[in-house]
């Protein structure tokens, strides 16, 4: 069964079920992880030195009391899960939770979310629906279920092709399990996984046509979308916005740039009517004191079409990320913000919300020098 298959029997199933659509037969409650050296007071203790800490302290007290909640709610080998040393950089070396660290980089994205559905409750917008691209392992959207209010929220979309596909049996993914999500207990605003490969035209089209058209507001967010994928989704973001779907909302945090391969195949890039190419991104004698990163998140901004966005930097918890092309700051966030324009049965009717954002390279099947239109999947976008 394809992606798509899949989003539409999620979508089913949800609609059949409701909010229990989030929980398969959670059961009792299972016992406190008592055993853990993370204990709620440990937790309470290391949240308290993160830089959101500084930034968002009321924030940071409400996550203190999700985490206890955690803590209480999973069994031991989920909680682990939470808790285990963070994958690299100053998280590991500092021996953070994980779940720290992923907060602290979603502390900006769960401040403006509960900015911004606040302003829809005042504003009288119908509940409105969030997607989480690349969501990972799904902190976001797990701490985002805890802390916005449920009566505005109606579900978040968890989208990363490491999910399994819950409609075929024995589906594993790429590695992340889906137990947290639904076997023990309902959220207070629904999650919904689904297996998406952002890369892949057809299965960004499902979700456009699926849930994007859906007619609520909708904000989507991404954190750390690697190399082209912040592409992805300023595109859909784009189509939605000015095809009349309700979109209201987007936050990117982009994470670093596209392949090496992208430049040696001199591949260019084409969003929301902006051109680039991957070569332009290390051309320093047009971008004085620019390092690459910083020049493609300069190309990124022109790439969103909507009238009020902006570029902030957020303090992380490394001061900086070393590779190649020298320090690259990971905790840029985009936000963009647009009125509720939901047209109705003509919304988003002949978008592609697909099409590939490498549109010129050597190599490529497709585009000019191909002479064949673009395909199914975008190869290398």
């Amino acid at each position: 069964m394809s992606a798509v298959d899949e989003l539409h029997t999620a979508l089913e199933r949800y609609k059949v079920s409701g909010a229990s659509a989030t929980s398969s037969a959670p059961g009792p409650p299972p016992k406190a992880p008592s055993f853990s050296r993370w204990t709620p007071s440990r937790i309470r203790e290391a949240i308290a030195t993160i830089p959101a800490a500084s930034v968002y302290p009321e924030l940071v007290a409400r996550a203190a009391d999700i985490l206890e909640g955690w803590y209480h709610r999973f069994p031991l080998t989920i909680w682990n899960r939470f808790v285990r040393f963070a994958d690299s950089g100053t998280g590991r070396r500092q021996q953070l939770p994980k779940v720290l660290k992923e907060f602290n980089e979603a502390a900006p994205v769960l401040a403006r979310l509960l900015e911004w559905v606040e302003e829809s409750r005042q504003a009288g917008q119908p509940p409105m629906a969030i997607l989480d691209l690349g969501s990972g392992f799904g902190f976001l959207a797990m701490f985002a279920s805890e802390l916005l209010p449920r009566e505005q929220v109606e579900r978040i979309y968890l989208i990363d092709k490491a999910w399994p596909n819950r409609s075929v049996p024995g589906s594993v993914g790429d590695g992340i399990s889906t137990s947290h999500i639904y076997e023990h207990g309902s959220w207070p605003i629904p999650l919904l996984t689904l297996q998406i490969n952002m890369k892949n035209s057809r299965e960004m089209r499902g979700v456009g046509h699926h849930i994007i058209r859906d007619p609520q507001p909708t904000i989507i967010c991404g954190i750390h979308l690697c190399g082209t994928l912040s592409l992805r989704a300023i595109q859909l973001f784009n189509e939605g916005l000015l095809s009349g779907c309700g979109v209201t909302g987007f936050i990117m945090a982009p994470c670093c740039l596209p392949r090496r391969q992208h430049r040696e195949r001199k591949f260019f890039y084409e969003v929301g009517g902006h051109r680039f190419g991957a070569e332009e991104l290390h051309d320093k004698a047009a971008n004085p004191g620019m390092n690459a990163f910083e020049v493609y998140q300069k190309h990124l901004m022109q790439c969103i079409q909507a009238e009020e966005k902006t570029s902030e930097t957020m303090q992380s918890l490394d001061d900086a990320v070393h590779q190649r092309d020298g320090p690259i700051d990971k905790n840029v966030f985009f936000f963009a913000r647009a009125p509720f324009n939901h047209i109705g049965a003509a919304a988003g009717k002949g978008i592609d919300f697909g099409k590939p954002v490498v549109v010129e390279g050597a190599n490529l099947d497709y585009g000019p020098s191909a002479g064949l239109p673009a395909p199914t999947v975008a190869a290398a976008a």
